[in-house]
């Protein structure tokens, strides 16, 4: 009889341990995960989407919170834009182990909606690996880049060995990377370590398959600021997901905007944008209305029109939560 035990320690790995009830109860197989994409969460990748711990048609992600949708059985690790999938992000594997299957030349594509799937019919993974750490435990891989599939069926994989690319094959709304680590094929959540549909908790739990300190920099299904700027234009949102951020604005502009992209956002979150000029006068802000429900991705800006004069200009970016201010960013820019 075989049984399991998660055993984090400092940094970014955790092990999952299965354990023999024979000879002593010694680890029989022990399996070290890793990030599956190169990247830094926080920074230029950002966890858009938890597995859906809710047993019922309602959605709650691993931490009570909203930032996944019913059914989803998974964590999604974006990029921002196609324009970051095109200069190529390596998918990694997270651990040792034997490719069992893999498919690639679905094409990369937006679909609005998950709405969608009669599109992709039956390949919403779009280009995938399967991976098998043995004992029951296997890691799936989805959505990679087409042609960038680096492994093929029965090949040995070590943790960290490039599979592929991060891409927006299948049923993608966003660049990402779909991991799915199933035991005895049974989802189970990275954050907590539990069976997908088997609760949720404020803080996750001692048994999730990655550190506190990785789940912090993950962001714990939290609203994250992924881009903020300034440009010369009204903000268009569906653009940023294929462009990413928009032009940054000169002194020969026709108009001074500032903007800020949020991901996961709760049902009454409010954003306030400040633009202030060289002299700190305000040149625009605006608050937006309170969210009438969680927002997977929402952008907001603030702007006027005219020449901006040179020089280095402020923004201001607030989320509003039960009217209180809790979370705050502000950069300077410099217009020439």
């Amino acid at each position: 009889m075989v049984t399991g035990q998660i055993v984090c320690f400092a940094g970014r790995h955790c092990l999952l341990v299965l354990i023999a009830l024979v000879g002593g109860g010694i680890p029989a197989i022990a399996i070290e995960l890793g990030l599956p994409a190169a990247c830094t969460p926080g920074r230029n990748c950002y966890v858009q989407n938890y597995p859906d711990m809710d047993p019922g048609p309602g959605a709650v992600d691993p931490f009570c919170g909203s930032a996944t949708y019913d059914g989803h059985n998974g964590t999604d690790f974006r990029l921002l834009s196609f324009a970051d999938m095109a200069r190529g992000v390596p998918a990694l594997a997270m651990a040792d182990g034997k490719v069992l299957r893999w498919r690639d030349g679905e094409p990369d594509r937006l679909f609005p909606s998950v709405g969608d799937r009669k599109a992709v019919g039956s390949r919403e993974c779009g280009n995938g690996v399967v991976i098998d750490h043995g004992d029951g435990i296997e890691v799936q891989y989805c959505h990679m880049k087409q042609g960038s599939i680096a492994v093929r069926g029965g090949d040995v994989v070590r943790k960290g060995d490039q599979i592929g690319e991060i891409g927006a094959s299948g049923l993608a709304q966003f660049p990402h990377i779909h991991v799915t680590v199933r035991e005895n094929g049974v989802p189970v959540d990275l954050s907590s370590g539990k069976v997908v549909g088997g609760g949720c908790e404020a803080r996750g739990t001692s048994a999730a398959l990655f550190s506190d300190a990785m789940l912090d920099l993950l962001g714990r299904g939290e609203t994250q600021l992924v881009a903020l700027g300034l440009t010369d234009t009204a903000l268009e949102h569906s653009a940023l997901v294929v462009s990413g951020p928009p032009i940054f604005p000169t002194s020969s502009s026709s108009a001074l905007v500032g903007w800020a992209w949020m991901i996961n956002l709760r049902r009454y979150d409010r954003i306030f944008i400040a633009v202030t000029t060289p002299a700190g006068d305000v040149f625009a802000q605006q608050t937006t209305e309170a969210m009438d429900r969680p927002k997977a991705s929402y952008s907001a800006y603030a702007g006027k029109q005219g020449a901006p004069s040179p020089g280095a200009y402020g923004l201001t970016v607030m989320l509003i939560r039960d009217g209180k201010p809790v979370y705050k960013r502000s950069e300077r820019y410099r217009i020439k």
